[in-house]
């Protein structure tokens, strides 16, 4: 995740995205706030938090401090005020369910009126901290033109991230992290797929040009004979090239490829003759193996 952005960068970006990117935005930020305060709270009181409790089931059992909105004044503003006065730009509306009493709080207030523990209020504070973290990683994925991973495209995501996609606004780390993490199976599968597909095609491409080549080359009984000098003057670049990468050549088949190559090099600088069709096939498939061609 980014560096924090200062409030003049968060203001500049936010300027880029139009009204109802910015509205989600700020939406998705107060939910996942709501949803950090209650996930904090409930670990403190020793509550875990299954996928089968609704969040009302939950706040039954707290019957605690709730935070039911968070206010954002804007940059440079401070259209709100805390219960000792103070004048805010960020107003936390908390209520407080057992009392039934609701107030408007700054940050410093918030453990006084709530009596928090510093530990909690510390750990909610960090929490909030990552998710603005996370805002300033979709501002600025936004503003560099994120594109959607195009694994994506083919699978149900959450409808609040579909939505999210729709409106032109880039997912976070946090929420690929999340999808990766949903459809590893089918990801893992896909991928191999492609994978799968790619080699395929680098095979067909290879077997065609291999088979062009070969039709180009002229049929008479002096094709083998070729000389070192003939040899090194046409293919020395392609050798050179083969020679800087060989340390990626893991394939044994292709190791033993390379390895007759050179055996090849070494017999013509001697006289002795070779199988120059052979030569060609095994350095173009070198070449192709490196992607060096």
């Amino acid at each position: 995740m980014p560096s924090p952005l200062t409030e003049m960068e968060v203001n500049r970006l936010s300027q880029l995205l139009n009204n109802e990117q910015l509205i989600f935005l700020q939406s998705y930020l107060k939910q996942s706030k709501k949803s950090k305060w209650l996930e904090k709270l409930a670990h403190k009181k020793g509550i875990v938090l299954h996928s089968n409790i609704s969040i009302d089931e939950v706040w039954e059992k707290l019957n605690d401090w709730e935070l039911t909105e968070i206010l954002d004044g804007g940059y440079g503003k401070r259209p709100y005020q805390c219960e000792c006065g103070v004048k805010l730009r960020f107003c936390y509306i908390v209520h407080h369910r057992k009392d039934k009493k609701t107030y408007q709080l700054g940050e410093t207030c918030l453990g006084n009126y709530t009596m928090m523990s510093p530990e909690l209020i510390k750990d909610i504070s960090n929490g909030f901290h990552k998710i603005d973290l996370e805002r300033d990683e979709i501002l600025i994925r936004y503003e560099q033109g994120w594109q959607l991973p195009s694994d994506y495209t083919e699978l149900p995501l959450p409808q609040e991230m579909n939505l999210q996609i729709e409106l032109g606004l880039p997912l976070s780390l946090r929420q690929e992290q999340k999808i990766e993490k949903l459809f590893q199976s089918k990801l893992w599968r896909m991928r191999q797929q492609r994978k799968r597909a790619t080699i395929a095609e680098r095979a067909r491409q290879l077997t065609s040009f291999l088979d062009d080549y070969e039709e180009s080359i002229p049929s008479s009984p002096d094709t083998d004979s070729v000389t070192y000098d003939e040899v090194i003057e046409q293919h020395l670049d392609s050798l050179k090239r083969i020679r800087e990468h060989e340390q990626k050549i893991t394939n044994p088949e292709m190791m033993d490829k390379w390895t007759e190559l050179q055996v090849m090099i070494k017999n013509l600088k001697r006289g002795e003759a070779i199988n120059y069709s052979r030569f060609l096939s095994q350095m173009f498939e070198l070449l192709y193996y490196l992607n060096l061609y």
